[in-house]
């Protein structure tokens, strides 16, 4: 037997060797049971990932509101004549539109010599003023002031008259007088105001604007 023959044999029994197949079969099987752990680990930490997602979502699905409130209007027998959902604002009566863009020209409009009266008309004013209507009012208030007046002007409107669904035209009388209530002269003006409504979500805007009715565009003009 040359030299090469007997270091292959030589490497042939080593390979061959007991220790070294129990080694080699002992490792086989805890490399199994190592993987085995790990993929339920990861199937333990997918089933924890799930089952929180879920337990949000029960949570979260709880305190969603499920009760839809109605209201229901009867007649004097008890009979059910009209039902609408409570939670959804209706469309405002046009009378009601109608009535309170002429409280508001009164309330821009009018003088008066009690600074309390007139702070109050124009808090009113302001409520139902958008942004640009907003700078309207500043402006028109900035070259007439509604305090420290000596006259007083009474406004009566005549007319609430709808051009769109978003615009009205008002017609009104001005009356003014002075500190003695002899009578200055009458002027007769007209004005077209666009609308938009935004329901309040809050007491105060609830106490403030009711009906969400918002002024966003103003112009008026004096009649002849």
């Amino acid at each position: 037997m040359n030299t090469l023959e007997a270091a292959s044999g030589a490497s042939g029994s080593e390979n061959d060797s007991p220790y070294l197949s129990a080694r080699r079969e002992w490792n086989e099987r805890y490399g199994d049971y190592i993987a085995h752990a790990r993929n339920w680990r990861a199937a333990a930490f997918a089933a924890l990932a799930i089952s929180l997602v879920l337990a949000v979502g029960v949570v979260w699905q709880a305190t969603q509101s499920r009760v839809v409130p109605y209201v229901v209007a009867v007649n004097k027998l008890g009979d059910a004549v009209a039902v609408a959902r409570a939670d959804r604002a209706t469309p405002a009566d046009s009378r009601v539109i109608k009535a309170q863009l002429a409280a508001w020209i009164v309330d821009v409009r009018s003088l008066s010599t009690d600074p309390t009266a007139a702070k109050t008309g124009l808090a009113r004013a302001y409520a139902l003023a958008a942004a640009t209507a907003t700078t309207f009012l500043n402006e028109y208030y900035r070259q007439h002031s509604p305090f420290g007046q000596t006259r007083t002007v009474a406004v009566s409107v005549d007319s609430v008259l709808p051009v769109s669904d978003r615009t009205y035209q008002i017609q009104w009388t001005e009356d003014a007088r002075d500190v003695q209530g002899r009578d200055i002269g009458t002027t007769h003006w007209v004005a077209s105001l666009t609308i938009a409504f935004d329901p309040p979500s809050d007491e105060r805007g609830i106490l403030s604007n009711p009906l969400g009715l918002y002024v966003t565009g103003i112009s008026w003009t004096q009649r002849l």
